[in-house]
């Protein structure tokens, strides 16, 4: 009877079946906007589209010579990084020419420059030396990798998946450029004092070189040394007298070029009527394109797995460099579009026989500084790489391979980070200090995969185990006294017009610190006006206008009409429920800090309730002191925050800062993060 009963109630059961009925909702739902939201989904994947009507005549002369200038930092650039990468010098140039056309189409940034970098060329060359030893060439090896990152890339790009970059912490990022740009200017030492014979390794090359100093070629240590010297003063003169005279700016920036064009003429009035020349010289380079040639399924299988951390460094360099100038220059860009992006040109890239690559940030920063107006540059600086290819191969041969040496060393010793990175880690958290030293000596000592790889998972280990043995802190009668009566003013029921109060449900890590922070941002947003826009003449205005549609996106969303929203006052940011935070969360909540100010203005304030004893102190030892009342101010209730007076605008707390071409802008909040940049810049943008 009971089987009967049963039997009959099952319809009933199903049809009022909570998750049943939410599963056929969503369908609904889902079927309903599949074609609306098909569009936009396709749409994005082509952002020319949205802004190519709207581009100015007055923009044209300044992507053309931002474009130009960029050719031409990136042509020496390219062939040095390819000798870091240990593949043909032409390897690097042929990586350099498809990435620029193809931005115009599918880029969302006007100011990033796209191309081979120092940190890819290293993890390159780490492969390159286990694979080459099955019998594969490097050019294959490269063209394999370059593969394998555009898989990665666009799968993460197509299916909105980059929140898992978020498990590469800050610190484990720091740790590993730290001891990647030291194995470069290692790997660089030999050639400039001219030694031969030494072996690979950080430790067996550091042997060999002492070892080998009496062997060393004097002519070879000048032509080094004097290059190394010329790139510095070029850079000094620019930063110095660069905004002051335009002369000292165009040799800063061009300083590569100037430097491979003077040593190699002297090196071909040397050497041109000698059977064997007085210093090593570069290979000869085949001008032109080579015939499109995907990679075998053979060598792709021998590095897929790999190429991960190629592809780590590669999204996140560029990611990081990719938002930090567009905060810098008022727009927005679609990070997913951008992994589309660096997947589809790499696998272009490996059918073309390039190397893999990504986003620069010494290319970026001169972009800006030229004064870019639209991706459009790209066409030109993809021409200039095309030109070089075809009409400048024959003279590459006779640049010293000193002087590569000398342009590689000059560009990596940007990305070195300062031992008070490393003592700042120390104060604030021991967990990221750990962190980012087993990235520092494991990518040192053994290889850059295995040091990114051993750190994550030190990280996701603690932060498992420390969710597991939770901190419970027993409350006294007496404490107990003292709540009641700091809380004796009731909160008020409804918040005042202007105020935002978000609470925090957890402890924030690295894991969800920037999703964290870009909920608590689109919320801001989506509720509150900001700053009007500031009136600018037609050729100075933005390219773009991403940021103003997503911010209507999400208003519509909201069912909320920009004409009732209030004016934006301040965020009030509940930690009550948040016992920690670490290292990657401090750093995005001054991410927000510096947002929330670019938004609604200089008045705009911060204010946190409900700290903790360990969360204050986390605080406190990364140098951020919360006050009493205020900006920065810690309340005990959200009434207190709400009632504190406004305090006068600080003019120190501006976060437009000084832009240092190369370092990045000196400010007080600068973006490191998993998506943001001086002392700081160096643990994650500039350090690329």
């Amino acid at each position: 009877m009971k089987l009967v009963d049963q039997i009959r109630r099952f319809p009933d059961g199903v049809r009022n079946d909570y998750n049943l009925n939410r599963a056929k909702n969503a369908f609904r739902t889902g079927t309903q906007s599949l074609p609306s939201a098909t569009n936009r989904y396709l749409l994005e994947k082509v952002p020319i589209v949205n802004w190519i009507s709207n581009y100015s005549t007055k923009w044209i002369l300044n992507d053309v010579i931002a474009g130009l200038t960029i050719g031409v930092l990136l042509v020496p650039q390219a062939l040095a990084y390819a000798k870091i990468a240990t593949i043909p010098l032409q390897d690097g140039l042929l990586a350099s020419w498809v990435p620029g056309l193809l931005y115009v189409i599918m880029g969302t940034s006007k100011d990033i420059s796209t191309g081979p970098t120092s940190i890819i060329g290293l993890l390159t060359a780490q492969i390159i030396a286990d694979v080459s030893k099955e019998g594969f060439t490097p050019a294959a090896i490269a063209s394999a990798i370059a593969f394998s990152v555009g898989i990665y890339a666009l799968i993460m790009g197509l299916l909105r998946l980059g929140f898992l970059l978020d498990f590469i912490s800050l610190p484990v990022l720091t740790g590993f450029v730290g001891a990647a740009g030291l194995t470069i200017l290692i790997g660089q030492v030999p050639a400039l004092f001219g030694e031969t014979g030494v072996g690979s390794g950080v430790a067996n090359q550091i042997h060999d070189i002492i070892t080998k100093l009496p062997q060393t070629k004097p002519l070879t240590f000048v032509i080094g040394f004097s290059g190394i010297f010329l790139l510095q003063l070029l850079q000094f003169l620019g930063k110095k007298y660069g905004k002051q005279y335009r002369v000292f700016w165009i040799l800063s920036i061009g300083r590569n070029a100037i430097v491979l064009v003077l040593f190699t003429g002297i090196s071909f009035g040397i050497n041109k009527d000698l059977k064997k020349p007085l210093f090593d010289l570069t290979s000869t380079v085949p001008s032109g394109l080579v015939a499109p040639s995907a990679p075998t399924g053979t060598i792709i299988s021998k590095v897929f797995s790999r190429s991960i951390a190629v592809f780590v460094a590669a999204a996140l360099e560029h990611i990081a460099i990719a938002k930090s100038f567009a905060r810098r220059n008022g727009y927005v860009i679609d990070e997913s579009q951008e992994l589309t992006f660096i997947g589809a040109t790499n696998l272009l890239n490996s059918v073309f026989g390039g190397m893999a690559v990504g986003g620069a940030f010494s290319r970026t920063a001169v972009n800006s500084e030229s004064g870019v107006k639209s991706p459009l540059s790209g066409l030109f600086t993809s021409a200039t790489v095309l030109a070089s290819i075809y009409f400048l191969t024959g003279a590459i041969f006779w640049i010293p391979k000193a002087t590569l040496s000398a342009v590689i060393v000059a560009a990596v010793w940007q990305i070195l980070v300062p031992v008070s990175v490393f003592y700042q880690y120390w104060k604030t958290s021991l967990a990221d200090f750990t962190a980012s030293q087993i990235a520092f000596w494991v990518t040192l000592f053994l290889s850059a995969e295995t040091g990114i790889e051993l750190a994550a998972l030190f990280m996701i280990a603690y932060v498992l185990l420390r969710s597991a043995f939770m901190h419970v802190k027993t409350i006294t009668p007496f404490d107990y006294t003292l709540a009641l009566q700091k809380g004796d003013e009731p909160e008020p029921t409804e918040l005042p017009q202007g105020i935002q109060l978000m609470r925090l449900s957890q402890s924030i890590t690295f894991v969800n610190a920037y999703s964290s922070k870009n909920d608590i941002l689109e919320s801001v947003q989506t509720y509150n006006l900001g700053v009007p826009p500031r009136q600018v003449p037609d050729a100075e205005r933005s390219w773009s206008d991403v940021g103003a549609q997503n911010i209507a996106t999400l208003r519509a969303r909201a069912q909320v009409s920009s004409s009732t929203l209030p004016q934006f006052r301040f965020l009030i940011l509940d930690l009550a429920a948040c016992p920690y935070i670490d290292t990657t969360g401090i750093q995005a909540l001054k991410d927000l800090k510096a947002e929330l100010l670019s938004y609604g203005g200089e008045s705009i304030e911060l204010r946190f309730t409900g700290v903790g004893d360990s969360v204050r102190t986390s605080f406190e030892r990364a140098g951020w002191i919360l006050g009493e009342d205020g900006r920065d101010g810690a309340f005990d209730t959200v009434a207190d925050a709400i009632l504190a007076p406004v305090n006068p605008v600080k003019t120190s707390t501006s976060t437009e800062g000084t832009f240092d071409e190369e370092q990045g802008y000196d400010d007080d909040v600068k973006l490191v993060g998993s998506r943001s940049a001086s002392a700081a810049y160096k643990s994650r943008s500039a350090m690329f």
